[in-house]
């Protein structure tokens, strides 16, 4: 496992975060430092797109691509160095660096000295096997100083915005990266997602009885493509039960399904699923936000009565 206290700090300026925290900065802004930045990181996340290039080493950049620019020594001390640390921007900087191992946030830590022992041993366990085990040097999130959020894992956006992927993104031809699903492929998947309804409404009574259970299980095909990344929990229910909690999500950190391990499974299974399939776990289900009567089920499945 990668030591990354070890390494050099990642050059400034690197991490998309810290070039849009440069170019959007406002010296004379009535909020605080603190308050600014994060605003702006809610601002990036909500970002349509943002550069290929600030994703990059910008020395393998090909020609005609706009160079990211080299923060100055006053922005580093008085922007982008309070932010976090060198151990937090060498995870920034490798997140997802194989495109396909999810990250792992542990989010409770038990108070009691006994309880939260247990809970270590559980981690160890979880992140022992292949392939997670040589990509925890970067996918591991586990600092309880950091991120003891209880069930508002979301704040993990706020240290890690990065968390939010796109975990394989793909550059459109204006060399920036999509945070939404889109192309011709979009139109065959709710075409095909039409044809199947049609041959489930043959049976009536399931169609009246359930009909928007019958619309997510038939969607899943379009919930798959717009899957941007995917996170795995280790809440409080998870050391209780042993079941880990996993989350499919969209460029926009809502999520698309999510469900729990079985406890007798493991990691290398959730991942291999996704590596070799681009399956979701068998046991998930549809997000509140992609059900059928949803905005963004709606906007996805773009269907009518």
């Amino acid at each position: 496992m990668n030591d990354m206290n070890t390494f050099p700090p990642p050059l400034w300026g690197r991490l998309a975060i810290e070039q849009y925290f440069i170019i959007n900065w406002n010296y004379s802004s009535t909020e605080t430092p603190a308050q600014q930045r994060k605003r702006l990181v809610t601002d990036f996340l909500d970002e349509q797109s943002f550069p290929y290039a600030w994703t990059e080493d910008w020395d393998s950049l090909p020609e005609g691509v706009d160079q990211p620019r080299e923060p100055t020594t006053e922005e580093v001390d008085t922007i982008l160095r309070p932010y976090r640390s060198d151990l937090l921007r060498w995870h920034a900087m490798t997140m997802f660096y194989d495109k396909i191992c999810p990250a792992l946030l542990r989010t409770h830590y038990s108070a009691d000295e006994g309880e939260r022992a247990k809970h270590d041993d559980l981690m160890t366990h979880w992140i022992s096997g292949d392939p997670f085990e040589s990509e925890a040097w970067w996918a591991v999130l586990d600092n309880a100083d950091l991120f003891n959020f209880g069930s508002a894992w979301r704040r993990v956006y706020e240290i890690l915005p990065e968390v939010a992927g796109p975990i394989n993104p793909s550059v459109d031809d204006r060399l920036r990266i999509q945070r939404a699903c889109e192309g011709e492929y979009l139109d065959c998947l709710r075409s095909r997602l039409k044809t199947q309804l049609a041959e489930a409404k043959a049976d009536t009574e399931a169609w009246r009885k359930d009909r928007n259970a019958i619309i997510d299980s038939c969607a899943m095909e379009l919930q798959n493509y717009a899957t941007m990344t995917y996170l795995i929990i280790a809440d409080e229910e998870a050391f209780l039960s042993g079941s880990l909690r996993v989350l499919y999500l969209d460029g926009f950190r809502n999520i698309i399904r999510e469900g729990r391990m079985d406890p007798v499974d493991d990691i290398f299974n959730v991942i291999g699923l996704w590596m070799e399939t681009d399956e979701f776990l068998q046991s998930s289900t549809v997000g509140e936000k992609y059900r059928a009567s949803a905005e963004s089920g709606r906007e996805l499945y773009q269907l009518t009565e």
